[in-house]
């Protein structure tokens, strides 16, 4: 019961959720999987998947268990602090790079460095592209676009 007092009292004193809600939804999406900076108490360091989402409000991001679902792994940071590079998941077999695309944002949160990392199953260039949009510095080229399920562009 303690330690459900100190997420929920985090999450309340946290000066970019309060900021983030005076501002319209300017780009809101499911996430897939996402490695997060701090593993939480009830969860292992491995990506966390499902019910996971993202939304921009001006500057702000977050990233984290849906704003109905309080109780979760959440990360608020501002897009214009950060830089955002495009990483591949390296397979657990023989070290050979997968297919799955990452973006990892790197940034400051609450004065320490964080690195954050995200994924979509298709249309993994619409989140790159709203980072952009809210101020995040990219540091490496974008996602492939990809028409149909899977297949890189043509070209």
């Amino acid at each position: 019961m303690a330690g459900l007092g100190l997420i929920l009292g985090k999450w309340h004193r946290n000066p970019l959720r309060r900021q983030m809600q005076t501002q319209p939804i300017a780009y809101r999406t499911e996430l897939y999987r996402v490695k997060f900076p701090d593993p939480s108490w009830w969860a292992s360091g491995d990506p966390t998947r499902g019910m996971l989402e993202l939304i921009i409000r001006g500057d702000i991001v977050r990233v984290g268990a849906p704003s109905w679902l309080v109780i979760g792994p959440q990360c608020y940071f501002r897009a214009p602090e950060t830089t955002i590079e495009l990483s591949r998941n390296p397979m657990r077999i023989y070290g050979i790079y997968g297919r799955r695309e990452w973006i990892v944002v790197r940034g400051k949160q609450d004065g320490r460095e964080f690195k954050l990392s995200m994924t979509r199953r298709y249309f993994l260039e619409d989140v790159w592209n709203a980072l952009v949009a809210a101020g995040a510095v990219p540091t490496s080229a974008g996602p492939e676009v990809n028409f149909r399920r899977g297949l890189p562009a043509p070209g």
